[in-house]
């Protein structure tokens, strides 16, 4: 390979990992929505970006509370019923890469990204 190949791959590279930056790691670049489920079944929906947003939810699981903290852009769990605290480890969440999973107390907390029209609510 030559001088110039290198360089037209390292900028390709660059441009490439500044795109997946910009895409999981930045705010306000989609508009979303945090889904809360209990059981299987939809508890309740917030939208994902709200101006000022620092609200705590508290969600009936089935072996007790457990206590969900809602800023602009992100969500984590605080509390939960739950013997190991998994979900309380897992930390904020800020895009549909990983959902909150608390399995004993049976409460699935994800993000929804409603990107290009791309929309998958299975």
């Amino acid at each position: 390979m030559k001088r110039g190949d290198i360089i037209i791959i390292l900028a390709l590279l660059a441009i490439g990992l500044a795109g997946v930056y910009i895409y999981f790691f930045l705010p306000g670049n989609s508009q979303g929505a945090i889904v809360i489920q209990v059981d299987g079944r939809e508890f309740k929906t917030y939208p994902l970006f709200q101006e000022g947003r620092d609200e705590f939810v508290d969600i009936q699981g089935i072996n007790g509370i457990t206590r969900v903290h809602l800023q602009d852009g992100r969500v984590r769990v605080v509390e939960s019923a739950c013997p190991d605290k998994i979900c309380v480890e897992t930390g904020w969440i800020s895009n549909s890469a990983r959902p909150i999973a608390c399995l004993p107390n049976r409460v699935i907390i994800k993000i929804i990204d409603y990107k290009d029209g791309d929309i998958d609510l299975r």
